[in-house]
């Protein structure tokens, strides 16, 4: 089984398989009403989060976060934690390097967490309204 989590600067959080990604998204889009959020949460599961939306996609966490989550939603803070450290991983590396690396989701398993740390964003950027994203195929 291949896992994927979250990667951002040089950060890379290791979470689960894909469909434990997937029923996060679930559970994210079931907590956000507004297009904007919508929006973000698109481009978080399907592409990577641009330099300028990071604050937007901090906010909607610390938003989720302060909402008042049941038991069973309690599971997905590790999910909400790793965009937290990958958010501030992705901030530091352009501090420090002058070099954005966003805030994408990729497979953790070694090599193939390689492939999708290197993956030009043109790539990203490239896919259609029905391809999946790279981590699901």
């Amino acid at each position: 089984m291949e896992y994927v989590g979250f990667m951002g600067g040089s950060s890379m959080v290791e979470l689960g398989s894909s469909s434990d990604m997937v029923n996060f998204f679930t559970f994210l889009y079931g907590k956000i009403s507004d297009c904007e959020s919508k929006e973000i949460l698109d481009r978080l599961y399907k592409r990577y989060i641009r330099q300028n939306e990071l604050e937007k996609i901090s906010f909607l966490v610390k938003e989720i976060r302060n909402d008042f989550l049941t038991d069973s939603e309690m599971y997905f803070m590790k999910y909400l934690d790793g965009i937290d450290t990958c958010i501030e991983s992705a901030k530091l590396f352009y501090s420090s390097w002058g070099i954005y690396q966003p805030l994408k989701i990729g497979i953790t398993d070694v090599p193939y967490c390689i492939d999708d740390k290197n993956r030009p964003l043109e790539q990203y950027d490239a896919l259609g309204p029905h391809d999946p994203p790279f981590w699901l195929r």
